[in-house]
C-alpha cells in the first residue's frame, strides 16, 4: 500500500504532524504555524540570508498579494496565515533576490514552485533556494473577496481590511470595517461560493494539489481528528520531499522550534488530492499523466457545478443567482454522485473507500494523550 499511496503524493521520504511551539505563533497562523516557524529557524540560523513571502493588499474590494523580501525574523509574524488571492511580481522579485542574496527560502503554492523549479535548475542555483510549499486546491481571483463579503451582507465600502485565517484551528476570517471586526469560521467563508467558483480553468486543470515540487510540503490536518488539533491550538501535516528538507524540519525541532510526531503518509492524501489527480471529461486538449485516476460521477458532477458556478461568478449582476445556485443545486448534484458512484461501486468510490478506511485505522499511538496534554512555550 505504500507504492500506493506514493502514487498519489509523489516522491517524499516523511510525514509528520507538527506545531510551532510557540503558542502565539500557532494562534495567529493558518494551521499550526509550521511556516513560519520554519522560516524564522531558517534566517535566525543563518541557513538563508532572506525568505520571500506573499504580502496581502485590499484595495478598492479587490484583493491580491505582492511577493516580499523579508529578513528580519521578528517581521514575519505580520505575513503569516493564508492568503487567498492571485500574488504578483515573482517573476521580478525572485530574480532580485537570487542577484542579491546567495540563499533565500520561499513559501509558493505548486504553480508557483514549479515555475521556480525550472527557473534555478536553469541558472543552476536549485541548492540555493529552499521551498517552503503549501497543499493548494485554488487560488481565488481578485473578486472572489468582494462576493464573500456581498455574501454575508456586508457592506464592501466599508471593509478596510481582511485576514483569512488566524485565531486556533480551524481559524476565523476577521473583517475589519468602519463599524467594528467582524470573525467568520473560515471554513464558513471559503464554502460561500468563495472557494468554489472564483478560480481560473488552470487551477481547475491543475493536477499538483500536494506541492510535488517543494523540500516540504505543509497542509492543514484535515484527515486526523478535528477535536484534538482544536484543543492543540492547531497543527500541520508536513510532508517531507527532500534530503534537505528533512534535515531543516529535524534540526528545527531539535532547536525547539517546533514539536512533531511522524505519522502514516496515508494522512497527507485529502479529498482535493483525488479530485485533482482525476480524469476530466468535458474540457479538449487536458490528456495529461498526471490525471492518473479514473472518472467517478464524482468527479463529473464536480466539473460540471465548476463550470457553471464560473460562468455565474463571471458577471457581479448574475451573483444573487450563483448563492442560489450554490445553496441548492450544486449540494444535490453532488450528493446525487456520491450516492450513484457507491451504489454501482465505481473505482473512485472504492478507492476514497479504502482511504478513508485506513486513515480511521493508522492514527499513531498516543495521538490523543499528546494533543490533549502537549509541552509548548506560552509567549
Amino acid at each position: 500500500m505504500g507504492d500506493y499511496v506514493r502514487f498519489l503524493l509523489g516522491d517524499y521520504l516523511r510525514v509528520y504532524m507538527a506545531w510551532a511551539q510557540s503558542e502565539r505563533i500557532r494562534h495567529h497562523s493558518a494551521s499550526g504555524g509550521v511556516a513560519t516557524a520554519l522560516l524564522k529557524y531558517l534566517l535566525e540560523k543563518n541557513y538563508v540570508d532572506a525568505v520571500i513571502v506573499p504580502s496581502l493588499r485590499f484595495k478598492r474590494c479587490l484583493t491580491y498579494g505582492v511577493w516580499t523580501v523579508v529578513r528580519e525574523p521578528s517581521a514575519l509574524d505580520i505575513y503569516s496565515g493564508s492568503l487567498y488571492a492571485p500574488v504578483y511580481g515573482l517573476s521580478k522579485i525572485l530574480d532580485c533576490a537570487l542577484t542579491k542574496f546567495k540563499s533565500i527560502a520561499i513559501t509558493a503554492v505548486p504553480c508557483y514552485a514549479r515555475a521556480i523549479r525550472r527557473v534555478l535548475e536553469s541558472r543552476t542555483r536549485s541548492r540555493d533556494v529552499f521551498i517552503v510549499g503549501l497543499y493548494c486546491n485554488n487560488a481565488p481571483n481578485t473578486w472572489a473577496t468582494r462576493y464573500a463579503l456581498k455574501y454575508f451582507n456586508i457592506n464592501v465600502e466599508d471593509v478596510g481590511r481582511v485576514r483569512f485565517r488566524g485565531c486556533g484551528w480551524p481559524g476565523y476570517t476577521t473583517i475589519e470595517t468602519k463599524e467594528g471586526t467582524m470573525c467568520i469560521p473560515s471554513p464558513v467563508f471559503w464554502d460561500s461560493g468563495f472557494g468554489q467558483y472564483f478560480y481560473s480553468v488552470g487551477c481547475y486543470l491543475c493536477a499538483d494539489q500536494t506541492n510535488t515540487s517543494a523540500d516540504l510540503s505543509l497542509a492543514d490536518p484535515w484527515t486526523l481528528p478535528h477535536e484534538p488539533i482544536k484543543r492543540l491550538g492547531g497543527a500541520t501535516l508536513v510532508v517531507v520531499r527532500s534530503e534537505r528538507g528533512l534535515n531543516v524540519f529535524k534540526e528545527a525541532v531539535e532547536a525547539g522550534y517546533l514539536s512533531a510526531i511522524e505519522v502514516d503518509p496515508v494522512y497527507a492524501i485529502q479529498d482535493a488530492t483525488l479530485l485533482k489527480l482525476s480524469r476530466r471529461t468535458l474540457r479538449k486538449g487536458t490528456n495529461t499523466d498526471r490525471y492518473i485516476l479514473p472518472l467517478g460521477f464524482m468527479t463529473i458532477a464536480y466539473e460540471l457545478t465548476y463550470l457553471v458556478g464560473r460562468l455565474l461568478a463571471s458577471r457581479e449582476r448574475l451573483w444573487p443567482l450563483l448563492r442560489v445556485y450554490h445553496r441548492t443545486l450544486r449540494p444535490l448534484a453532488l450528493k446525487m454522485a456520491s450516492v450513484l458512484d457507491y451504489r454501482f461501486r465505481t473505482t473512485w468510490s472504492r478507492i476514497n473507500t479504502l482511504i478513508k478506511t485506513m486513515q480511521r485505522a493508522r492514527l499513531p499511538n498516543g495521538f490523543l494523550k499528546l494533543a490533549k496534554d502537549p509541552t509548548i512555550n506560552h509567549d
